[in-house]
Protein backbone atom coordinates (compact mmCIF):
# COMPACT_ATOMS: atom_id res chain seq x y z
CA UNK A 1 0.00 0.00 0.00
CA UNK A 2 1.23 3.49 -0.91
CA UNK A 3 0.25 6.80 0.68
CA UNK A 4 1.24 10.09 -0.98
CA UNK A 5 1.64 13.13 1.27
CA UNK A 6 1.38 16.32 -0.79
CA UNK A 7 2.39 19.72 0.57
CA UNK A 8 0.07 21.63 -1.73
CA UNK A 9 -3.69 21.56 -2.20
CA UNK A 10 -3.16 20.13 -5.68
CA UNK A 11 -1.09 17.42 -7.31
CA UNK A 12 1.49 18.23 -9.94
CA UNK A 13 4.44 19.97 -8.33
CA UNK A 14 6.19 21.96 -11.02
CA UNK A 15 3.66 20.86 -13.60
CA UNK A 16 1.26 23.72 -13.04
CA UNK A 17 -1.12 24.86 -15.78
CA UNK A 18 -2.94 28.20 -15.66
CA UNK A 19 -6.06 29.02 -17.76
CA UNK A 20 -6.04 31.89 -20.25
CA UNK A 21 -8.67 33.47 -22.46
CA UNK A 22 -10.26 31.42 -25.22
CA UNK A 23 -9.68 28.06 -23.55
CA UNK A 24 -5.90 28.25 -23.77
CA UNK A 25 -3.51 27.28 -20.96
CA UNK A 26 -0.07 28.54 -20.07
CA UNK A 27 2.51 26.52 -18.16
CA UNK A 28 3.85 28.08 -14.97
CA UNK A 29 6.26 25.17 -14.60
CA UNK A 30 7.25 22.43 -17.05
CA UNK A 31 6.35 23.97 -20.39
CA UNK A 32 6.85 21.15 -22.87
CA UNK A 33 7.99 17.61 -23.55
CA UNK A 34 10.12 16.16 -26.35
CA UNK A 35 10.01 13.00 -28.41
CA UNK A 36 13.21 11.64 -26.82
CA UNK A 37 11.43 11.26 -23.47
CA UNK A 38 10.16 7.65 -23.50
CA UNK A 39 8.88 7.63 -19.91
CA UNK A 40 6.74 10.72 -20.48
CA UNK A 41 5.41 9.40 -23.78
CA UNK A 42 4.60 6.06 -22.20
CA UNK A 43 2.37 7.64 -19.55
CA UNK A 44 0.74 10.09 -21.95
CA UNK A 45 -0.15 7.19 -24.22
CA UNK A 46 -1.37 5.08 -21.30
CA UNK A 47 -3.80 7.78 -20.17
CA UNK A 48 -4.82 8.79 -23.70
CA UNK A 49 -4.03 12.47 -23.19
CA UNK A 50 -4.46 14.71 -26.27
CA UNK A 51 -1.33 16.50 -27.46
CA UNK A 52 -0.54 19.86 -29.01
CA UNK A 53 2.41 20.21 -31.38
CA UNK A 54 4.82 23.09 -30.79
CA UNK A 55 7.40 24.83 -32.91
CA UNK A 56 11.01 24.52 -31.83
CA UNK A 57 13.12 27.63 -31.56
CA UNK A 58 13.60 29.71 -34.69
CA UNK A 59 14.28 32.91 -32.78
CA UNK A 60 15.33 36.47 -33.35
CA UNK A 61 18.58 36.98 -31.44
CA UNK A 62 19.52 40.27 -29.81
CA UNK A 63 22.87 40.76 -28.10
CA UNK A 64 25.77 43.19 -28.14
CA UNK A 65 23.25 45.76 -29.39
CA UNK A 66 22.57 43.91 -32.66
CA UNK A 67 19.80 41.61 -33.83
CA UNK A 68 19.36 38.94 -36.48
CA UNK A 69 17.01 36.07 -37.26
CA UNK A 70 18.05 32.46 -36.82
CA UNK A 71 16.39 31.72 -40.16
CA UNK A 72 18.60 34.15 -42.09
CA UNK A 73 22.02 32.69 -41.45
CA UNK A 74 23.87 34.88 -43.92
CA UNK A 75 22.90 38.08 -42.06
CA UNK A 76 24.35 37.31 -38.65
CA UNK A 77 26.43 40.39 -37.72
CA UNK A 78 28.51 38.88 -34.94
CA UNK A 79 32.17 37.81 -35.13
CA UNK A 80 31.63 34.11 -35.55
CA UNK A 81 34.20 31.66 -36.88
CA UNK A 82 33.68 30.77 -40.53
CA UNK A 83 32.65 27.23 -39.63
CA UNK A 84 29.91 28.67 -37.39
CA UNK A 85 28.30 30.65 -40.21
CA UNK A 86 25.60 29.34 -42.53
CA UNK A 87 24.58 26.68 -39.97
CA UNK A 88 22.16 26.86 -37.05
CA UNK A 89 23.19 27.22 -33.43
CA UNK A 90 21.95 23.68 -32.80
CA UNK A 91 24.08 22.25 -35.59
CA UNK A 92 27.20 24.03 -34.42
CA UNK A 93 26.63 23.09 -30.80
CA UNK A 94 26.12 19.42 -31.60
CA UNK A 95 29.29 19.51 -33.71
CA UNK A 96 31.25 20.92 -30.78
CA UNK A 97 29.74 18.39 -28.38
CA UNK A 98 30.83 15.62 -30.74
CA UNK A 99 34.38 17.03 -30.77
CA UNK A 100 34.30 17.00 -26.96
CA UNK A 101 33.31 13.33 -27.01
CA UNK A 102 29.56 13.59 -26.40
CA UNK A 103 26.34 13.02 -28.30
CA UNK A 104 22.72 13.86 -27.58
CA UNK A 105 21.73 10.22 -26.97
CA UNK A 106 24.50 9.09 -24.63
CA UNK A 107 24.14 11.97 -22.18
CA UNK A 108 20.43 11.14 -21.74
CA UNK A 109 21.09 7.56 -20.65
CA UNK A 110 20.20 6.97 -16.99
CA UNK A 111 23.66 5.47 -16.40
CA UNK A 112 25.52 8.58 -17.66
CA UNK A 113 28.04 9.96 -16.73
CA UNK A 114 30.72 7.33 -16.34
CA UNK A 115 33.66 7.84 -13.93
CA UNK A 116 36.05 8.90 -16.70
CA UNK A 117 33.66 11.63 -17.88
CA UNK A 118 33.30 12.88 -14.32
CA UNK A 119 37.08 12.91 -13.87
CA UNK A 120 37.61 14.80 -17.11
CA UNK A 121 34.87 17.42 -16.84
CA UNK A 122 34.10 17.90 -13.16
CA UNK A 123 34.81 21.56 -12.45
CA UNK A 124 34.55 22.55 -16.14
CA UNK A 125 31.78 24.88 -17.34
CA UNK A 126 29.91 24.50 -20.60
CA UNK A 127 31.66 27.59 -21.92
CA UNK A 128 35.10 26.27 -21.02
CA UNK A 129 34.34 22.92 -22.64
CA UNK A 130 33.17 24.58 -25.86
CA UNK A 131 36.20 26.85 -25.94
CA UNK A 132 38.46 23.80 -25.57
CA UNK A 133 37.08 22.44 -28.85
CA UNK A 134 37.35 25.70 -30.74
CA UNK A 135 34.16 27.76 -30.53
CA UNK A 136 34.19 31.55 -30.79
CA UNK A 137 33.24 34.03 -28.06
CA UNK A 138 30.35 35.19 -30.24
CA UNK A 139 29.03 31.64 -30.47
CA UNK A 140 29.00 31.37 -26.69
CA UNK A 141 26.80 34.45 -26.58
CA UNK A 142 24.48 32.87 -29.16
CA UNK A 143 24.16 29.77 -26.97
CA UNK A 144 23.30 32.02 -24.02
CA UNK A 145 20.71 33.92 -26.06
CA UNK A 146 19.14 30.66 -27.24
CA UNK A 147 19.39 28.55 -24.08
CA UNK A 148 19.49 31.14 -21.28
CA UNK A 149 22.07 33.50 -19.85
CA UNK A 150 23.17 30.80 -17.39
CA UNK A 151 23.85 28.21 -20.12
CA UNK A 152 27.60 28.59 -20.68
CA UNK A 153 28.45 29.30 -17.02
CA UNK A 154 26.77 26.08 -15.85
CA UNK A 155 28.80 22.99 -14.92
CA UNK A 156 29.25 20.89 -18.07
CA UNK A 157 28.37 17.60 -16.38
CA UNK A 158 25.06 18.91 -15.09
CA UNK A 159 24.11 20.94 -18.16
CA UNK A 160 24.80 18.45 -20.96
CA UNK A 161 21.48 16.56 -20.68
CA UNK A 162 19.64 19.89 -20.75
CA UNK A 163 21.55 20.91 -23.88
CA UNK A 164 20.74 17.54 -25.43
CA UNK A 165 17.04 18.15 -24.94
CA UNK A 166 17.09 21.74 -26.15
CA UNK A 167 19.46 21.25 -29.07
CA UNK A 168 19.23 17.57 -29.92
CA UNK A 169 15.52 17.04 -30.59
CA UNK A 170 13.17 19.38 -32.43
CA UNK A 171 9.89 17.53 -31.81
CA UNK A 172 8.10 19.45 -29.06
CA UNK A 173 4.64 18.97 -27.65
CA UNK A 174 2.49 19.64 -24.63
CA UNK A 175 -0.85 18.39 -23.37
CA UNK A 176 -4.01 20.06 -24.59
CA UNK A 177 -5.73 21.55 -21.58
CA UNK A 178 -2.45 21.88 -19.68
CA UNK A 179 0.51 19.68 -18.80
CA UNK A 180 -0.88 19.38 -15.28
CA UNK A 181 -3.30 16.82 -16.69
CA UNK A 182 -0.45 14.25 -16.65
CA UNK A 183 0.05 14.16 -12.85
CA UNK A 184 -3.70 14.46 -12.38
CA UNK A 185 -4.16 11.32 -14.49
CA UNK A 186 -1.46 9.54 -12.47
CA UNK A 187 -3.18 10.54 -9.23
CA UNK A 188 -6.54 9.29 -10.49
CA UNK A 189 -4.99 5.94 -11.43
CA UNK A 190 -3.42 5.62 -7.97
CA UNK A 191 -6.69 6.49 -6.25
CA UNK A 192 -7.85 9.57 -4.36
CA UNK A 193 -7.94 7.61 -1.10
CA UNK A 194 -4.17 7.18 -1.28
CA UNK A 195 -3.35 10.90 -1.68
CA UNK A 196 -3.36 13.36 1.22
CA UNK A 197 -3.39 16.97 0.04
CA UNK A 198 -2.33 19.97 2.09
CA UNK A 199 -0.01 17.85 4.23
CA UNK A 200 3.45 19.47 4.62
CA UNK A 201 5.86 17.05 6.27
CA UNK A 202 7.56 18.40 9.41
CA UNK A 203 9.34 15.30 10.74
CA UNK A 204 10.57 11.87 9.65
CA UNK A 205 11.64 9.38 12.32
CA UNK A 206 13.31 6.09 11.40
CA UNK A 207 13.62 2.93 13.46
CA UNK A 208 14.72 -0.62 12.81
CA UNK A 209 11.18 -1.63 11.95
CA UNK A 210 9.82 1.30 9.96
CA UNK A 211 9.39 5.04 9.41
CA UNK A 212 7.00 7.50 11.05
CA UNK A 213 6.12 10.74 9.25
CA UNK A 214 4.33 13.66 10.87
CA UNK A 215 2.61 16.50 9.01
CA UNK A 216 2.14 20.10 10.06
CA UNK A 217 -1.42 19.52 11.29
CA UNK A 218 -0.25 16.82 13.69
CA UNK A 219 -1.23 13.71 11.74
CA UNK A 220 1.18 10.78 11.70
CA UNK A 221 1.72 8.14 9.03
CA UNK A 222 3.72 4.95 9.37
CA UNK A 223 5.34 2.79 6.72
CA UNK A 224 8.21 0.49 5.84
CA UNK A 225 9.95 3.05 3.60
CA UNK A 226 9.71 6.69 2.55
CA UNK A 227 10.37 8.01 -0.95
CA UNK A 228 11.14 11.67 -0.39
CA UNK A 229 10.59 14.10 -3.25
CA UNK A 230 10.94 17.06 -0.90
CA UNK A 231 13.27 19.52 -2.68
CA UNK A 232 16.67 19.86 -1.05
CA UNK A 233 16.00 23.61 -0.88
CA UNK A 234 13.45 23.00 1.92
CA UNK A 235 14.38 19.53 3.20
CA UNK A 236 16.46 21.16 5.90
CA UNK A 237 13.23 22.41 7.48
CA UNK A 238 12.17 18.82 8.17
CA UNK A 239 13.19 17.31 11.51
CA UNK A 240 14.83 13.97 10.71
CA UNK A 241 15.92 11.38 13.25
CA UNK A 242 18.43 9.97 13.37
CA UNK A 243 20.11 12.96 11.75
CA UNK A 244 21.41 13.06 8.21
CA UNK A 245 24.73 11.49 7.33
CA UNK A 246 27.66 13.78 6.67
CA UNK A 247 27.36 13.30 2.90
CA UNK A 248 23.64 14.08 2.77
CA UNK A 249 24.02 17.13 5.02
CA UNK A 250 26.78 18.46 2.79
CA UNK A 251 24.74 17.83 -0.36
CA UNK A 252 21.68 19.65 0.99
CA UNK A 253 23.92 22.56 2.00
CA UNK A 254 25.95 22.88 -1.23
CA UNK A 255 23.37 21.90 -3.86
CA UNK A 256 22.76 24.92 -6.13
CA UNK A 257 19.26 26.11 -6.98
CA UNK A 258 18.13 28.52 -9.67
CA UNK A 259 15.39 31.08 -9.43
CA UNK A 260 12.91 31.53 -12.26
CA UNK A 261 10.19 34.04 -13.04
CA UNK A 262 7.75 33.50 -15.89
CA UNK A 263 5.91 36.55 -17.19
CA UNK A 264 2.97 35.22 -19.16
CA UNK A 265 1.73 37.14 -22.18
CA UNK A 266 -1.32 36.22 -24.24
CA UNK A 267 -1.88 38.24 -27.40
CA UNK A 268 -4.81 38.66 -29.76
CA UNK A 269 -2.90 36.64 -32.36
CA UNK A 270 0.62 35.15 -32.75
CA UNK A 271 1.96 38.12 -34.73
CA UNK A 272 5.54 36.83 -34.51
CA UNK A 273 4.71 34.07 -36.98
CA UNK A 274 4.28 36.72 -39.69
CA UNK A 275 7.90 37.73 -39.04
CA UNK A 276 9.22 34.18 -39.43
CA UNK A 277 10.18 33.67 -35.78
CA UNK A 278 8.65 31.20 -33.33
CA UNK A 279 9.14 28.46 -30.79
CA UNK A 280 11.34 27.66 -27.82
CA UNK A 281 12.67 30.34 -27.84
CA UNK A 282 10.93 32.87 -30.08
CA UNK A 283 13.51 35.46 -29.07
CA UNK A 284 16.69 35.40 -26.99
CA UNK A 285 19.03 38.11 -25.79
CA UNK A 286 21.51 39.55 -23.31
CA UNK A 287 18.84 42.02 -22.22
CA UNK A 288 16.87 41.91 -18.95
CA UNK A 289 13.95 40.25 -20.78
CA UNK A 290 16.33 37.33 -21.49
CA UNK A 291 14.18 34.87 -23.50
CA UNK A 292 10.64 34.77 -24.88
CA UNK A 293 9.08 31.33 -25.29
CA UNK A 294 6.28 30.74 -27.83
CA UNK A 295 4.15 27.76 -26.77
CA UNK A 296 1.18 28.46 -29.05
CA UNK A 297 1.85 25.77 -31.64
CA UNK A 298 -1.46 24.43 -32.94
CA UNK A 299 -3.36 25.30 -29.76
CA UNK A 300 -6.94 26.30 -30.66
CA UNK A 301 -8.47 29.65 -29.72
CA UNK A 302 -6.62 31.95 -32.13
CA UNK A 303 -4.63 33.76 -29.46
CA UNK A 304 -0.87 33.94 -29.19
CA UNK A 305 0.53 32.17 -26.12
CA UNK A 306 4.03 32.93 -24.82
CA UNK A 307 6.02 33.82 -21.73
CA UNK A 308 9.22 35.60 -20.77
CA UNK A 309 11.63 33.19 -19.10
CA UNK A 310 13.80 35.04 -16.58
CA UNK A 311 16.44 33.28 -14.49
CA UNK A 312 18.60 34.10 -11.48
CA UNK A 313 19.98 37.64 -11.84
CA UNK A 314 17.31 38.73 -14.31
CA UNK A 315 14.59 37.09 -12.22
CA UNK A 316 15.67 38.88 -9.06
CA UNK A 317 16.04 42.22 -10.85
CA UNK A 318 12.50 41.82 -12.13
CA UNK A 319 11.12 41.06 -8.65
CA UNK A 320 12.89 44.13 -7.26
CA UNK A 321 10.72 46.36 -9.48
CA UNK A 322 7.29 47.69 -8.40
CA UNK A 323 4.82 44.82 -8.72
CA UNK A 324 2.08 46.89 -10.35
CA UNK A 325 4.19 48.00 -13.34
CA UNK A 326 7.06 45.52 -13.85
CA UNK A 327 5.22 43.16 -16.21
CA UNK A 328 4.08 45.95 -18.49
CA UNK A 329 7.53 47.57 -18.36
CA UNK A 330 9.19 44.30 -19.38
CA UNK A 331 6.89 43.89 -22.38
CA UNK A 332 7.50 47.49 -23.42
CA UNK A 333 11.28 47.00 -23.19
CA UNK A 334 10.99 43.99 -25.48
CA UNK A 335 8.81 45.93 -27.92
CA UNK A 336 11.42 48.68 -28.13
CA UNK A 337 14.27 46.20 -28.67
CA UNK A 338 12.45 43.97 -31.18
CA UNK A 339 9.42 45.88 -32.50
CA UNK A 340 6.54 44.20 -34.31
CA UNK A 341 6.64 40.79 -32.62
CA UNK A 342 4.37 41.28 -29.58
CA UNK A 343 1.25 43.41 -30.05
CA UNK A 344 -2.33 43.50 -28.73
CA UNK A 345 -1.70 42.00 -25.28
CA UNK A 346 -4.82 40.35 -23.86
CA UNK A 347 -3.47 38.71 -20.68
CA UNK A 348 -0.43 39.56 -18.54
CA UNK A 349 0.45 37.64 -15.38
CA UNK A 350 3.53 36.33 -13.60
CA UNK A 351 4.72 33.34 -11.59
CA UNK A 352 7.77 33.66 -9.32
CA UNK A 353 9.10 30.29 -8.19
CA UNK A 354 10.99 31.80 -5.26
CA UNK A 355 7.56 32.58 -3.78
CA UNK A 356 6.43 28.93 -3.75
CA UNK A 357 7.03 27.85 -0.12
CA UNK A 358 7.36 24.13 -0.90
CA UNK A 359 10.44 24.69 -3.10
CA UNK A 360 11.53 28.39 -2.92
CA UNK A 361 13.41 27.94 -6.19
CA UNK A 362 12.79 26.47 -9.64
CA UNK A 363 15.34 23.75 -10.45
CA UNK A 364 18.76 22.75 -9.21
CA UNK A 365 21.87 20.67 -9.64
CA UNK A 366 25.42 20.14 -8.41
CA UNK A 367 27.84 23.08 -8.52
CA UNK A 368 31.27 23.05 -10.15
CA UNK A 369 33.34 20.23 -8.67
CA UNK A 370 30.08 18.80 -7.35
CA UNK A 371 29.70 15.61 -9.35
CA UNK A 372 30.19 13.56 -6.16
CA UNK A 373 26.54 14.41 -5.50
CA UNK A 374 25.43 12.14 -8.36
CA UNK A 375 26.12 9.09 -6.24
CA UNK A 376 24.97 10.74 -3.02
CA UNK A 377 21.44 11.51 -4.18
CA UNK A 378 20.92 7.96 -5.46
CA UNK A 379 21.99 6.40 -2.12
CA UNK A 380 19.18 5.75 0.39
CA UNK A 381 19.50 7.08 3.91
CA UNK A 382 18.32 4.11 5.89
CA UNK A 383 14.67 3.69 4.93
CA UNK A 384 14.50 7.08 3.19
CA UNK A 385 14.89 6.99 -0.59
CA UNK A 386 15.24 10.07 -2.80
CA UNK A 387 13.41 10.99 -5.97
CA UNK A 388 12.55 14.09 -7.98
CA UNK A 389 14.05 15.40 -11.20
CA UNK A 390 16.73 17.17 -9.15
CA UNK A 391 18.04 13.72 -8.12
CA UNK A 392 18.87 12.90 -11.75
CA UNK A 393 20.97 14.45 -14.49
CA UNK A 394 17.68 15.62 -16.07
CA UNK A 395 16.96 18.36 -13.57
CA UNK A 396 13.95 20.45 -14.54
CA UNK A 397 12.46 17.71 -16.74
CA UNK A 398 9.50 15.40 -16.07
CA UNK A 399 11.46 12.56 -17.68
CA UNK A 400 13.98 12.86 -14.86
CA UNK A 401 11.24 12.86 -12.23
CA UNK A 402 9.80 9.59 -13.55
CA UNK A 403 13.26 8.05 -13.96
CA UNK A 404 14.10 8.86 -10.34
CA UNK A 405 10.81 7.45 -9.08
CA UNK A 406 11.48 4.13 -10.81
CA UNK A 407 14.99 4.07 -9.33
CA UNK A 408 13.63 4.57 -5.81
CA UNK A 409 10.93 1.95 -6.38
CA UNK A 410 13.54 -0.61 -7.47
CA UNK A 411 15.57 0.09 -4.32
CA UNK A 412 12.54 -0.94 -2.29
CA UNK A 413 11.19 -3.68 -4.57
CA UNK A 414 13.61 -5.40 -6.91
CA UNK A 415 10.65 -6.52 -9.04
CA UNK A 416 9.70 -2.93 -9.92
CA UNK A 417 9.97 -2.16 -13.68
CA UNK A 418 13.43 -1.19 -14.86
CA UNK A 419 12.42 0.84 -17.90
CA UNK A 420 9.62 2.07 -20.09
CA UNK A 421 7.06 -0.42 -21.38
CA UNK A 422 8.83 -2.49 -24.13
CA UNK A 423 5.92 -2.08 -26.56
CA UNK A 424 6.16 1.70 -26.26
CA UNK A 425 9.94 1.66 -26.75
CA UNK A 426 9.51 -0.46 -29.91
CA UNK A 427 6.94 1.98 -31.26
CA UNK A 428 9.22 4.94 -30.55
CA UNK A 429 12.03 3.28 -32.47
CA UNK A 430 9.75 2.90 -35.50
Amino acid sequence: MVTVLEYQARVGGRLWSLPLAGGQFTEAGGGHFRSNMPYVLSYIRRFGLPLLSLNDGLPRYYFDGQSADAAVLSSWPWKLHENERRVTVSSSLNHYLYKAGFDADTVLDAAWPDPETIRRYDGVTVGEMLKQVGCSDAFLKMVEAHGGTFATASPAIGALPDLAYHFGDQNLFRIQGGNQRLPEAMAAALGADKIVLGAPVVSIAQSKTGVKVRTRDGRTFQGDHVISTIPFSVLGDVDVSPGWSQGKARMFREFEWSNTVKVVVQTRSPRWLEKGVHGWPMAGSDRPWERVIDITGNEPGGYGNLFFYLNDRNAQAYLDQPADTRGRDLVQMFQRDLPGLIEDVVTLKEVAWSEQPWIRRSFGGPPLNGSWMIQEWTRPEGRIHFAGDFTTMKTGWVEGAIESGLRAARQIDKAAPAEVNPEVRQELRR
